[in-house]
């Protein structure tokens, strides 16, 4: 939600939506008390992330101060009554609820044990193979892309062409950097062209593939490793973690009654759970 009189962030708004406490605001000791209300140091943890870690401690404070005091009047003038307010306080408690939901049911799961298990599978079944790092420039027809392998051949910097002309916005915005990648990943005439590369060699012509023609350049070749524990922990714990909810979600739904409609209110027909 953005923060109203952001440039006077004395008098600035803002809803408290975080559940957890950043370190900064770990104690949950009274820091302020307004009108018989305590103001608790955790609450102050979504203003400081919303204003920034430069933010004064007392900027921060009179924030939290000024939230309160507005929403006292809004408690007044019944604020809370007002259907469109409480359909956002509806949407605002699902987005919550299922949040802490999720985080409950990963939190037990993901953990050392589990995390290990997983990486000592993937060492134990992990063939090495080649990989490629490479840059491309995608463009809409030959034309354009035999225009780029000439400025190239004038000079011109690769990176700064797949800035300025790349229809792959993504990687364009990266010098057209690709990462490494094996065999698989790719399509298979961009994979076909640029394994057959060497590394610092720009294809002199361009590779037609279903995205357009791609003028590549191979930066380097490698044999894959698999990473070490410590570095493929976090990538490990967030796959199980997503698994994990993929798994609920897809329970519920199995067990869910769900009807659909369009948006004119009758029924959308043939629709999957």
């Amino acid at each position: 939600m953005k923060m109203l009189f952001a440039r006077r962030p004395m008098l600035a708004l803002s809803l408290a939506a975080g559940l957890a406490a950043s370190p900064a605001f770990a104690a949950d000791t009274v820091v302020a008390n307004v009108n018989g209300s305590d103001i608790k140091m955790s609450a102050l943890a979504e203003y400081g992330r919303q204003m920034g870690p430069q933010a004064p401690y007392e900027a921060v404070l009179e924030v939290a101060i000024n939230n309160q005091l507005v929403y006292e009047l809004a408690k007044k003038e019944k604020m809370d009554a007002d259907p469109d307010v409480k359909a956002a306080m509806k949407r605002v408690e699902i987005q919550l609820m299922a949040q802490a939901l999720m985080q409950k049911k990963v939190r037990g799961a993901v953990n050392d044990e589990a995390i290990k298990a997983r990486y000592d599978v993937a060492v134990k079944n992990f063939v090495p193979q080649e990989e490629v790092r490479a840059r491309h420039i995608l463009a809409e027809t030959e034309e354009g892309a035999r225009s780029i392998v000439a400025d190239l051949n004038r000079g011109s910097d690769f990176g700064e062409l797949a800035k300025s002309r790349s229809t792959d916005k993504g990687s364009g915005a990266m010098g057209g950097d690709l990462g490494y990648f094996v065999k698989d990943a790719m399509v298979p005439e961009f994979s076909a062209a640029a394994f057959a590369m060497r590394p610092g060699e720009v294809s002199k012509t361009p590779v037609k593939s279903q995205f357009g023609y791609h003028v590549i350049k191979v930066e380097d070749k490698r044999m894959a490793s698999i990473p070490p524990f410590d570095q493929a922990k976090p990538v490990i714990a967030r796959q199980i973690a997503e698994e994990i909810q993929e798994k609920m979600v897809v329970d519920l739904r199995e067990k869910a009654k769900i009807k659909r409609f369009k948006p004119d209110g009758t029924p959308l027909e043939a629709a999957k759970k």
